[in-house]
């Protein structure tokens, strides 16, 4: 803070320098300047006007802050709120205290720029006390839109707030929305969101959509431009982005603009809004799809050659559990109670997917195989790949390349088709749905839900596993002793 001492009946202002800064001025500890009045008031205000000109000025060569519009706004929000709230006033008869002490200040700053040009700091400081003074005088005050924030910068805003939730779990939920941010960023360029209309809207809608779906599977995708996207997966006449796609980035989109708006950052018509298309299983949306018998029965013919990727897929058959939920699964989620031995499925997406998976008569080998002093995982030859560090993304890559080994290139026939035969199975088992869903992972009905929370026991989930059966399919084989290596044991 500046500091006052009376000389020759007027006042000298005096402010210490930065360690950092005192080499550009010879070493030197302090600065001092002498103020042109003998009212320590006026005098006050004056010096304490040249401190924090001094300081916008280091923070400007320590941080770079001529070239951050981010900064530039911290001067004109932090200035304008000070000169409107008359920190700079100054008695002049018949005039306003607080204009007057702005109108010295825009003086001041005009000496110390003369013929020059304004620097992007001192423009900004310009434009926070004439802002303030039209506050003061009621006009009406322009947006500026040399310090509106940059799309990347709502963006990075947004993402910091939404990285705050509580309970937020790892998963890639994140990198969609940075990758649609990013897709968007380079058609519209890094300019203020609050210029975005719906044509421009539709038009980034209408490129991407006729994008080639296949990519970002690219090695060197996430450093394409959006220029180099389109020039070599752009423009497709068919088999473009899905429904399903288009509605996740136009959302992500809408979202942010909503967001936005109510910071102030934009305003109006949502210029991402009537995007949506309703998805209809058959029409525009392909889903995932049971296998049937003979499918089955050729898939394994020739069963993987990966003992442990035999392993999950007889797990997968015969609990309908998620890929990743089974690849994950450690020793200590193996376990009895009630005469019932169980997996304990943690760490799910919803709160619904922590449940309790009895194990299939079908899957002792692993009851026989669990050791009680292990707390590592059941296969651990899985790496744990993606944003959640979950070992099915590397699983479900084994399968993958073992199902188009064995000639099925259908994407609705995938690891996720076991849970769709289990599901049917228990539909033609007439088992009520209620009660499946507290096995598959999913919400109860309303009525279940709030008035039987505890929900059906243990041994009643395990009579409902054992409806599972493959009568006519010859299921790959399993041995009680753990294997990892080739052939079919």
């Amino acid at each position: 803070m500046a500091t006052l001492k009376a000389h020759r009946q007027r006042w000298q202002a005096k402010v210490r320098i930065p360690i950092e800064h005192r080499a550009a001025y010879d070493g030197r500890e302090f600065l001092y300047r002498h103020l042109a009045t003998s009212d320590r008031r006026v005098a006050k205000v004056e010096a304490d006007a040249w401190e924090a000109t001094l300081r916008l000025e280091w923070q400007a060569k320590v941080g770079g802050l001529d070239d951050k519009p981010k900064g530039l706004r911290q001067v004109y929000n932090d200035l304008r709120r000070r000169a409107a709230a008359g920190e700079f006033r100054m008695e002049i008869r018949d005039e306003d205290p607080v204009i007057a002490g702005i109108d010295y200040e825009l003086e001041k700053l005009g000496d110390i720029v003369g013929e020059r040009d304004y620097t992007p700091t001192e423009a900004a400081r310009n434009m926070a006390l004439n802002d303030a003074r039209r506050e003061l005088h009621g006009q009406r005050v322009k947006k500026r839109p040399e310090l509106e924030p940059t799309f990347s910068e709502v963006c990075d805003d947004f993402m910091a707030l939404w990285r705050s939730q509580r309970h937020l779990k790892e998963t890639n939920t994140e990198q969609q929305k940075l990758a649609t941010f990013k897709l968007f960023e380079g058609f519209w360029g890094d300019k203020p969101l609050r210029g975005v209309r719906q044509p421009d809207a539709s038009a980034f809608h209408d490129a991407l959509r006729r994008t080639d779906p296949n990519w970002a599977r690219s090695p060197s995708a996430k450093e394409m431009t959006w220029t180099m996207i389109q020039r070599e997966y752009g423009n497709q006449t068919k088999g473009g982005l899905s429904d399903a796609t288009m509605n996740r980035h136009m959302a992500t989109l809408k979202g942010l603009w909503d967001w936005a708006a109510r910071r102030g950052h934009c305003e109006g018509f949502n210029p991402f809004e009537g995007f949506h298309r309703k998805l209809r299983a058959g029409v525009n949306v392909d889903g995932y799809v049971a296998w049937e018998t003979d499918e089955l029965n050729h898939l394994f013919a020739q069963p993987p050659k990966r003992a442990d990727l035999r392993e999950l897929i007889v797990v997968g058959m015969f609990t309908g559990m998620r890929l990743d939920e089974i690849a994950s699964l450690k020793w200590d989620q193996i376990r009895t109670d009630e005469g019932v031995t169980y997996f304990q499925v943690e760490d799910a997406k919803t709160p619904a997917g922590n449940r309790q998976v009895p194990l299939h008569p079908s899957l002792g080998w692993l009851k026989a195989r669990k050791d009680d002093a292990k707390e590592e995982r059941v296969w651990p030859t899985f790496n744990p790949e993606g944003p959640g560090k979950k070992a099915g993304a590397d699983a479900g890559k084994e399968f993958s390349r073992f199902k188009s080994a064995r000639g099925f290139k259908d994407r609705r026939k995938a690891f996720h088709s076991f849970r769709k035969n289990v599901t049917r199975m228990m539909e033609r088992g007439g088992v009520r749905e209620n009660e499946w869903a507290q096995v598959f992972g999913h919400e109860k009905g309303f009525t279940y839900g709030r008035y039987n929370a505890d929900g059906i026991t243990l041994q009643q989930k395990a009579d409902i596993i054992a409806l599972i059966a493959y009568p006519a399919v010859s299921i790959p084989l399993v041995t009680e002793s753990p294997g990892l290596g080739e052939g079919h044991q």
